[in-house]
């Protein structure tokens, strides 16, 4: 079981090491894998009586984003999926897609700046990341997706202050901490310091 845990580890030591020294079009195809990951985790879903817009797995893969890419390619996966989906490929929550507003809107544009936030965290040295840091990086990044997310929703719904965090954050919060958690210690499994060699791995 060690030995497995270990090579699993190296694995991702080796797709840093990879992706440091990946070319542009490498790293385009990387990004619109992660979209195409974004838009499969979008059709997890769960409606809510309460509020338009459904919890989905899209913000977990834009945490790994930022993580996995760095911060100027996780911004490109998402803004391809953002125009992708309005170019018309089915892969926003529950197969929407094209230029229908939607209450959710909001939130997929908060992906961008979400995931270069975190991207920006981590490409400051993946081996310098401290657990807390790493937690602080995707709360941060849920945090940009929520005010987005909110702003939009109030404007295309015509909600006050008080409706708006009730309807639009309020009930997604608890499943997004666990998210934020998730993907940091997922993380800091994946690159132990003990790979780093004394290497920082910055873009």
């Amino acid at each position: 079981m060690e030995q497995t845990i270990n090579r699993w580890r190296y694995g991702w030591y080796t797709y840093y090491e990879w992706r440091r020294q990946a070319t542009f079009i490498e790293r385009l195809l990387l990004s619109l894998t992660f979209s195409f990951f974004t838009g499969v985790s979008a059709q997890i879903f769960i409606r809510l009586p309460f509020t338009p817009v459904p919890v989905t797995g899209q913000v977990f893969m834009v945490l790994l984003s930022g993580a996995l890419l760095g911060k100027n390619w996780a911004a490109v996966s998402q803004i391809m999926y953002l125009t992708g989906g309005i170019a018309g490929i089915p892969w926003f929550a529950a197969g929407h897609s094209g230029m229908v507003l939607l209450p959710s809107y909001g939130y997929i544009v908060g992906f961008i700046p979400a995931s270069f936030f975190i991207g920006w965290i981590f490409d400051r040295g993946i081996c310098n990341q401290s657990i807390s840091r790493r937690i602080f990086a995707m709360l941060a990044g849920v945090a940009i997706i929520y005010f987005s997310g909110a702003m939009w929703f109030s404007f295309f719904m015509g909600t006050g202050l008080k409706a708006t965090f009730f309807m639009a954050v309020a009930p997604f919060i608890p499943v997004d901490i666990i998210k934020a958690y998730i993907a940091a210690y997922l993380t800091a499994f994946c690159f132990p310091q003990v790979f780093c060699n004394g290497k920082t791995f910055k873009n």
